[in-house]
């Protein structure tokens, strides 16, 4: 559920300081940095994060892999 994420805006949700278009309409506050420092942990402990939206309207899924062991050096 949501407000959905659109295409054109996918490739930028983890960068550092992005927010999305709507955040000024939906009065929506915020660094921009959540996403971006999310992503740093969880690739830091080796794992993947993705965002999977249908666009606007459609709500969005943020799923999170991370690995049961640790990769060997």
């Amino acid at each position: 559920t949501g407000i959905g994420v659109p295409a054109d805006e996918m490739q930028y949700l983890f960068k550092k300081f992005s927010r999305g278009k709507d955040t000024g309409r939906l009065h929506a506050s915020g660094t921009g940095l959540g996403l971006y420092v999310g992503k740093n942990i969880v690739d830091a402990h080796h794992g993947r994060v993705w965002v999977e939206s249908d666009g606007e309207g459609k709500g969005s899924r943020f799923i999170i892999e991370l690995p049961i062991e640790q990769p060997a050096n």
